[in-house]
């Protein structure tokens, strides 16, 4: 087994609902928020962390795979619910698995390291731009708007108010994705990862998807190929596609060998 490229998988993605990843407060205050979003460090704007994405993606190829399925809905009792280790099936190969204690299972599993690397999605200058717009209106405040909720007591009809931190509508971050390729098959493989975002554009990410928010789209998707002579500086890397959506590449029969 031998490193042979990189296809670096790059777009936007738009939120079609209001978005909730919810981060943890920096100070206590009388009467504030407590579901906020998760914001960046730096610039104390919201992004989308890469786990999130990943842990998602995976999880919906997980149960769409008959072998990933299997093992976490009907495997050992204590392993259920957990993400697949067998490290056969699809997901497994494309998602990578953590080491174990059975030298024998380790052993049958894909060599090499894992081959997707899915980076923090980082709103893009247009969206920073809406949000300003948003804020000087009054009902965006560093890139979230406060939507309240109610819970209902069932006895009484009592309603219970609360407010939470959510990305607008028409937000869009800049993705990034990195595919290893170290095996013949790791070409054909990389159609899952496109599988999974399509599976992820009708689920949801983040929190409460369930109620209408974290629905998704991946836009405007490009795919980079870049050897090993280009990392040694020898050639230039190859735009293999540029401007698609995920049908579109799905569709491609000549991308994934």
């Amino acid at each position: 087994m031998q490193f042979k490229e990189n296809y670096v998988i790059s777009g936007k993605i738009r939120c079609e609902t209001g978005l909730h990843i919810g981060g943890s407060k920096e100070t206590i205050e009388i009467g504030g928020i407590d579901n906020v979003v998760l914001r960046d460090s730096v610039t104390k704007l919201p992004f989308i962390p890469g786990s999130s994405l990943k842990g998602k993606m995976r999880s919906l190829l997980e149960l769409n795979d008959p072998v990933a399925s299997k093992n976490i809905v009907d495997g050992n009792k204590e392993d259920r619910g957990k993400p697949c280790d067998c490290g056969k099936c699809l997901p497994c190969k494309i998602f990578g698995v953590s080491a174990s204690n059975d030298t024998k299972k380790d052993e049958e599993r894909q060599k090499g390291p894992t081959r997707l690397i899915v980076r923090d999605a980082y709103p893009t200058s247009k969206t920073i731009d809406f949000w300003e717009n948003l804020r000087e209106m009054g009902d965006v405040v560093r890139g979230a708007e406060l939507k309240y909720e109610n819970t209902l007591n069932r006895i009484t009809s009592m309603a219970t108010p609360r407010p939470m931190e959510r990305v607008p509508k028409d937000s869009e971050f800049k993705f990034e994705m990195v595919f290893g390729v170290y095996d013949d098959e790791d070409i054909e493989n990389m159609e899952g990862v496109f599988h999974a975002m399509k599976l992820l554009e009708d689920s949801y990410i983040g929190g409460s998807g369930t109620r209408g928010y974290g629905q998704i789209k991946f836009v405007d998707i490009s795919i980079i190929s870049r050897t090993v002579d280009y990392y040694k500086g020898k050639v230039s890397e190859q735009k293999i596609i540029e401007h698609s959506t995920i049908d579109e590449i799905l569709a491609n029969e000549s991308l994934f060998g």
